[in-house]
């Protein structure tokens, strides 16, 4: 099948030149002369490359290449200006340009250029395929995993959620208790009412009971109207009560009479409500030796313990991390912002960490080097200092990850060691740019480029006056 590309520009004798270059290489060629008519054409057929000239009226090239991204068109973009300098360079990567080269470009460069990101458009194109094809094997509702453990606890929520038996789930912070709560009511005839949700270790007795009884106009100071509780809302339903490890010995007495009973009275209320609700508990902590403790009654535990999950760390099942981090990546990633990948060492990093947040902390890390990330790869330096300590960045390259093809791996080992030299170099001499320049034996233009590049800001260098 040929590789169909997409150039635009406004002056025809532009994309007459580009055909005239790509189409001997085996390229089949279509022009757009404006950058509206680019967008209609993208939308009736399938391209795998778009040529954009950056200046042109009405719609530029930053408009395109900006709704080619909006519109997550799977197309790869290289952009073309006569007026082109390191600024616009960088902002039209910025927006999700694959390259950016200068008119007039020599046509080898060019055709260099445009199979590269062919290629490279290729292979996230394929990656994408393998990840849905991932995603469907180890994918669980909302959930993600290819642990053994996991897919226990999977088979266990298919199992048990076709029941109405109250459940226990008991896990770390951040290792996905509401997840699993919300597996539970997706999979029982509950679902076709609501799955409501109460954090009980964030409110005090008296707003705990209102919020999960709800109460009567005037039953205390503010009380301007009735107010319908949690249990009352999730009639029908599951209700999932977070942290209930947290609750006082009063509130555990009155939840208990809820369940044993299956009413309730609205706080200043005196008829009893009949409510329908399956139960589903969690905690960061072990009931069991709360009881033992004497600060959590035995008789609710086991009220709430008649089917257990227990939810592993994120310490306990490693092989999760790359599977994770790659969802979290897809997840977060933007066309300003458009990552392809994670490079070897930083995937070696996130494997290495302890987690001790679990899931929702990976989330937060990836999502953290998203955001700071320029160009279309995650590397280590990327992430937060408590995952990837800085004094272990200098030490020299990562291991060499054979998975990984030769060029990505080489492109991954010059980012670390330019970045790191550039950071070094730059606090040796106070963050002059010119003094960098002659000791690295490039121009001062060059070096600009290296810094913007790599996220390098010169303030982080000054050294204050006086020293």
């Amino acid at each position: 099948m040929k590789r169909r590309i997409l150039t635009v520009d406004d002056q025809k004798l532009g994309c007459d030149y580009l055909r005239q270059v790509l189409e001997p290489e085996g390229y089949e060629i279509e022009a757009a002369y404006d950058g509206a008519t680019a967008l209609e054409m993208l939308q009736e057929g399938e391209f795998h490359l778009v040529v954009t000239d950056l200046r042109m009226p009405d719609m530029g090239g930053f408009e395109l290449l900006k709704a080619i991204r909006d519109r997550r068109v799977p197309v790869g973009v290289v952009v073309l200006t006569a007026y082109g300098d390191a600024s616009e360079a960088l902002q039209a990567m910025k927006a999700g340009a694959d390259d950016f080269l200068r008119k007039p470009c020599q046509p080898g460069h060019l055709c260099a250029v445009v199979a590269k990101t062919l290629e490279r458009r290729r292979l996230i194109d394929d990656l994408a395929q393998l990840r849905n094809k991932l995603r469907g094997s180890y994918s669980f509702h909302t959930m993600l995993s290819q642990s053994p453990k996991m897919r226990r606890i999977f088979d266990l929520i298919q199992h048990v959620g076709q029941v109405d038996s109250t459940v226990l789930i008991h896990g770390e912070t951040g290792t996905g208790k509401e997840l699993v709560a919300q597996a539970l009511h997706a999979v029982n005839e509950r679902r076709k009412g609501r799955f409501v949700a109460l954090n009980c270790a964030v409110l005090n007795d008296a707003l705990l009971e209102s919020e999960l009884f709800g109460h009567e106009r005037g039953a205390f100071t503010g009380a301007e109207r009735r107010k319908i509780g949690r249990f009352e809302r999730a009639d029908g339903g599951t209700l999932l009560l977070d942290e209930i490890g947290d609750i006082s010995p009063a509130m555990q007495v009155k939840l208990l009479r809820v369940l044993q009973s299956g009413t309730l009275e609205r706080v200043g209320g005196r008829d009893p409500i009949k409510v329908d609700v399956r139960i589903v508990a969690a905690t960061h902590k072990r009931l069991e030796d709360e009881v033992r403790a004497g600060r959590f009654r035995a008789d609710l535990y086991y009220r709430l313990k008649v089917v257990r999950i227990d939810l592993p760390p994120l310490r306990e099942r490693k092989e999760d991390i790359p599977l994770l981090a790659t969802h979290f990546v897809e997840k977060h990633a933007s066309p300003a912002n458009p990552i392809a990948r994670i490079d070897g060492g930083a995937m070696q990093a996130l494997s290495q960490h302890s987690w001790p947040g679990n899931v929702r902390e990976l989330e937060n890390a990836v999502a953290s080097a998203v955001a700071m990330a320029e160009g279309s790869v995650l590397h280590r330096d990327l992430l937060p200092e408590s995952v990837a300590p800085r004094a272990a960045r200098g030490a020299g390259p990562d291991p060499i990850d054979i998975d990984a093809r030769l060029p990505d791996l080489l492109d991954d080992l010059v980012g670390q060691v330019e970045r790191e030299y550039f950071r070094r170099v730059m606090a040796e001499h106070g963050g002059n740019v010119a003094r960098t320049a002659r000791h690295s034996g490039l121009s001062r233009r060059s070096v600009t480029q290296k810094l913007q590049k790599y996220g390098i800001e010169r303030a982080e260098f000054k050294k204050p006056r006086g020293e």
